[in-house]
């Protein structure tokens, strides 16, 4: 898939939080940007939830440390795909991990 195309799927696809994905699953990882906060630079990750519906949502701080892949992942040199693990009970932190395909 070109860039152009993911870009376009990127701009109509829905904004989800978090914990409103399923725990467990494996979300293909489609599309990443980086974008600067008010809290520091951050990143939005565009993730394949069903064939034809792409959700896009704020990745947690942790992932601006691999700012470099994005450009990778854009490309479709590297396939990862985002887990949800929940939410922890104490500090209500959520529970992400980030792996490859």
């Amino acid at each position: 898939m070109d860039l152009s195309r993911k870009i376009q799927e990127f701009d109509s696809c829905y904004n989800m939080k978090l914990n409103s994905l399923q725990v467990d699953r494996k979300y293909p990882i489609t599309f990443a940007e980086r974008i600067p906060s008010r809290f520091g630079p951050a990143s939005v990750l565009a993730i394949r939830d069903t064939p034809d519906r792409i959700l896009s949502l704020h990745a947690p701080k942790i992932f601006s440390a691999f700012s470099n892949d994005i450009d990778d992942i854009n490309s479709g040199k590297v396939k990862l795909n985002l887990v949800y693990k929940g939410q922890c009970v104490n500090t209500r932190a959520f529970k992400v991990t980030i792996e490859n395909v």
